[in-house]
Order: structure tokens, then sequence, then C-alpha cells
């Protein structure tokens, strides 16, 4: 009995060594389309069950990791946003620090998104990477409403253009035979109830 469970531990062990074993260098730079680096932010690498991020410092640069700091990332095709690219504004529109916010002389903050919500989420950036050995991956972003529309995705023009996902939602009711929007039953009241 014992002897089955050792066995059984040391492959779970072996298993996770294993997988750990395949891990590259990932590394990058992320810019604006006139080259200047976004500093603030953290891009991710998700299959949406494995992960890796990093920091990006203030020449736009990045090294993914997964559990310690530069370690890589596993061998695999990934979807890649970027999430924390705001900058906290007072109401004289100027920047503020941690220790202003805490300490109570800021009258109002107000976030301020530095690109685009395309960006931001998995399903709309429209970015995906095949990491097959040590790579680099570079990335252009743009300010929010300022994405050129060739660069706008599918995806993000249909969750964040209301005109155009009603467009949509249109032709496809035309193709399926159903009305463009759901339609909402009224409400009957049995009259045994009243």
């Amino acid at each position: 009995m014992f002897r089955s469970v050792a066995i059984t531990c040391l492959f779970v062990v072996l298993a996770f060594c294993a997988g750990c074993g395949d891990k590259v260098p990932v590394t990058g730079r992320v810019t604006y389309e006139n080259g200047t680096p976004l500093t603030l932010g953290q891009i991710i690498f998700t299959d949406d069950y494995y992960m890796g991020r990093s920091d990006l410092d203030k020449n736009g640069e990045y090294s993914i990791h997964t559990l310690r700091r530069n370690d890589g990332i596993r061998k695999g095709t990934y979807r890649v946003y970027i999430t924390g690219a705001i900058r906290l504004e007072s109401d004289d529109s100027t920047n503020i620090s941690a220790e202003e916010i805490f300490s109570g002389k800021v009258a109002e903050i107000k976030p301020v998104r530095l690109i685009d919500m395309q960006f931001m989420t998995p399903d709309t950036s429209g970015w995906v990477c095949k990491v097959k050995k040590k790579s680099r991956f570079d990335f252009v972003v743009y300010p929010p409403g300022e994405v050129p529309e060739d660069k706008k995705t599918e995806a993000a023009k249909y969750m964040f253009d209301p005109e155009y996902r009603k467009k949509v939602q249109a032709e496809r009711a035309k193709e399926n035979g159903a009305p463009p929007f759901p339609v909402k039953k009224k409400r009957t009241v049995n009259p045994n109830l009243l």
C-alpha cells in the first residue's frame, strides 16, 4: 500500500517537473504607433488554462514569467492582452503618486486609460502568439478611441461599438429567419389567481 502511494507521488512530481522543464524565454516591447513605449501595465499570455505575465518597464520592455521572474513560459499558443494600463490624475490633470492618494492631499482622483479597450481583453486584442522556442514579440497599441479602422478586430467592434453590434445582429437574424432582437412576450395574469 505504502509503496503504491510512494510510486504515485513520484509520478506526479516527475510529471510536474517535466512540465516545468519545457519553458522558454519570451520577451518583447509594447509601444504606440509612433514608437513611444507603454510604460504602465502588465502584459499577459494566456491559453485559458495556463498564464505567463510581466510588468512593462520604462522602455515598454517585458520578460514573461510564470512562477519566478524571467523563468519563461511553456511552449504553446497564447492569446495576449494588457491590463493595468491606467494612470491616476488629480482634478487639475497632473499625475499623482500613491503617497498623495493615501495622504488625502488630492481632492479628486480620476483614472485615465492609456490604451484602447481592444487591447485589454484576450477576446478582443487579436494578438495570438505561438511559442515554440526562445521568442520575441513586439506589440503596437493605440490610445483610447484612436485605433485605425483597419486595425480593429471584429471582436472589438462587436463588443465596443453598439451600432456595429446591431448591424451584425440584424444580419444574423436575416440569415436565420429570426427577429434581430429578442421579442418580449406580454405578461398575462391567470384570472384564477385574482
